[in-house]
C-alpha cells in the first residue's frame, strides 16, 4: 500500500493533492495545519463540538461568517448554542445523529463515506484514473487533549483499517495532531513518500551552503526526521528500509521492543509488517500548532 502524507501540504506544486475531506474533532486542533488544508479540502465536517474549535479558528482570522464548515454532525450536546445558531443562520448543514452506539468521530466518518460521490463529482480537475477512488480523510485533533480520548481516536483509526476490505480503494485516513501525522499501516508492504524531510544531508554529496539557502530550505520542509512504529494489537514482525536504524523480520510489541525516535534517511521509506501497526511522523516546525 502507498502513503503520501505530505501531499496535502505541498502548496507550491502545480499538481493538486488527491481529493480529501477534513474532520474537525472537539479536541485541541492544529490551527496552522488547518489553514493550509482548508485550501484544497472538498468537504469539511465538524464532529459536534468540533464546530466550536472551527468557529474560534475562523473568528481569530475575522472569517467566522465566510469560512464555513460543510456539515456539523453528532448528538449536538457539545456545540455551543450560539455557534449552532450562527451556522444554522448561514445555511450550514447540521445533522443531529443520536445513535448511542457510535461516537461523533465515527458519525463523521460514516457521513463522509455516505457522501463520497459528492466529493468525487466536485473534483472534476482530477486525473481520470483517480475519478473512482474514494477521498482520503484527514482528522484534525485527537492527540492533544485527554489521554483516554487520544486512545479512542487511535482505536477508531485501527478499527476503520480493520473493517476495510484488504486491497480496497477506500481512502486513507490520517490523524493530524499538534505536532505529527499518524496513520495505520496495513498488513503487507507499505511504501511511504516523505519528500522535503528535514534530515541531515549526505556529507559525501553536499557542499556548505550560505545561510540564505539554509533558511529557504527550512521554510520548505514539510516533515522532521523523527518517526515511530507502534504495534497495537499484539506482537508484530516488521522489516524496514530508508531509516537510520533499519530492521529485518524484527519482533515488536508493547512490553517488549518498540521502534520510537527512529529517523528518516530517504525520500521514500518502506515498512513491511505481518499485522497492522501505527506509523507516526513529526511535522516540520512551521506546520506545528502555535503554543498559546
Amino acid at each position: 500500500m502507498e502513503w503520501d502524507p505530505t501531499q496535502f501540504f505541498r502548496e507550491d506544486e502545480e499538481i493538486r493533492p488527491h481529493r480529501f475531506a477534513l474532520v474537525v474533532l472537539n479536541q485541541p486542533i492544529n490551527e496552522t495545519a488547518l489553514a493550509v488544508l482548508r485550501k484544497h479540502a472538498h468537504l469539511t465536517v465538524c464532529a459536534d463540538g468540533g464546530a466550536n474549535r472551527f468557529f474560534e479558528w475562523a473568528k481569530a482570522r475575522g472569517e467566522e461568517s465566510t469560512d464555513l464548515p460543510t456539515t456539523i454532525i453528532g448528538d449536538l450536546d457539545s456545540i455551543r448554542p450560539e455557534i449552532r445558531n450562527h451556522y444554522a443562520n448561514l445555511g450550514v448543514n447540521i445533522v443531529q445523529d443520536d445513535d448511542q452506539y457510535s461516537t461523533d468521530f465515527t458519525k463523521s466518518l460514516r457521513y463522509i463515506r455516505e457522501h463520497e460521490k459528492d466529493v468525487i463529482s466536485s473534483s472534476t480537475s482530477q486525473r481520470s484514473q483517480e475519478q473512482t477512488q474514494a477521498p482520503s480523510i484527514l482528522i484534525l485533533g485527537g492527540l492533544g487533549g485527554r489521554v483516554d480520548q487520544a486512545f479512542s481516536q487511535i482505536h477508531h483509526l485501527y478499527m476503520v483499517n480493520q473493517t476495510q476490505e484488504h486491497g480496497s480503494e477506500k481512502g486513507n485516513l490520517y490523524l493530524i495532531s499538534e505536532e505529527s501525522i499518524t496513520f495505520i499501516l496495513s498488513e503487507g508492504n507499505n511504501t511511504i513518500h516523505v519528500p522535503r524531510t528535514n534530515r541531515p544531508p549526505d556529507p559525501s554529496q553536499t557542499k556548505p551552503q550560505p545561510s540564505q539557502q539554509q533558511e529557504k530550505e527550512r521554510n520548505e520542509y514539510l516533515l522532521e526526521e523523527n518517526i515511530g512504529i507502534i504495534p497495537l494489537s499484539g506482537p508484530a514482525r516488521i522489516t524496514t528500509s530508508g531509516f537510520q536504524w533499519d530492521v529485518s523480520n524484527w519482533e515488536t510489541q508493547i512490553g517488549g521492543q518498540i521502534s520510537t525516535s527512529n529517523h528518516i534517511r530517504a525520500e521514500t521509506v518502506s515498512v513491511q509488517t505481518n499485522i497492522p501497526v501505527l506509523f507516526t511522523v513529526e511535522l516540520a516546525g512551521r506546520l506545528k500548532r502555535v503554543s498559546r
